[in-house]
């Protein structure tokens, strides 16, 4: 079912984040919400996460996983028993999660890695852990909160590549906040920008070209990006 965001008002202190925010995230669809640092992305997914109070009405269907900027694995556990956390609780039986765990692992590259700790592991490699995991647990909605921050651009596209071989396999719901634009012209099915105390839309398209073909050198993503970039500096 689509994820649906019914008057929304979120307040801390005397900022009004937002107020009587609406809109529909669809079903299997990749959304990118965009917009400057502070301005309320963060604070929509925890909304939906459930994880902070707020005003309004959210309805989903099933469990929300979580992709965090920072891998957050539990250091002293190895990678497989990272992974398994997520399964534990859904899954009582052993070698069912086993196996599980042995197929994400060869999805994401990383079979043969099971026994190490996350010091033994690259940020790359962490990284891909954290989104196995988030994957490896049957939710219906995926929260990304700007999982591709601050790295180089190679390891950005490996991991964004990892994404979408994962995403295709399972078609979630997602909802994608970054500031990044050339992030969102690579996932997201659909875009929206949001500005303003209290936050709205104030910018929202439609990609429909598949993820893993998609060329940011292409006409019509430059003219998009052009348009994004206008509608970010307009006050």
């Amino acid at each position: 079912m689509d994820l649906t965001v019914k008057n929304l008002s979120v307040t801390f202190g005397d900022k009004k984040i937002f107020e009587n925010f609406s809109y529909v995230f669809k079903e299997g669809e990749i959304t990118c919400v965009l917009g400057e640092s502070g301005i309320g992305k963060s604070t929509l997914l925890n909304c939906v996460a459930s994880v902070i109070p707020y005003k309004g009405e959210i309805d989903k269907d099933g469990g929300v996983s979580y992709i965090f900027q920072e891998d957050r694995l539990v250091p002293t556990l190895s990678v497989f028993k990272n992974l398994e956390l997520v399964l534990k609780g859904v899954d009582k039986d052993k070698k069912s999660r086993k196996e599980k765990i042995d197929e994400m692992l060869k999805l994401v590259e990383l079979d043969g890695e099971e026994k190490k700790i996350k010091a033994e592991l690259s940020g790359g490699m962490a990284q891909r852990v954290a989104m196995a995991r988030a994957f490896l647990y049957p939710s219906e909605v995926l929260l990304l909160d700007e999982p591709f921050k601050g790295l180089d651009p190679s390891l950005k596209g490996r991991l964004i590549k990892t994404f979408v071989k994962l995403y295709e396999k399972e078609r979630r719901t997602v909802i994608f906040v970054t500031h990044a634009i050339d992030e969102a012209l690579l996932l997201a099915d659909k875009i929206i920008m949001i500005k303003g105390s209290p936050a709205v839309i104030s910018f929202e398209s439609e990609i429909k070209a598949e993820k893993a073909e998609r060329n940011l050198s292409d006409d019509a993503f430059d003219r998009l990006r052009k348009k994004l970039l206008e509608c970010w500096e307009q006050v």
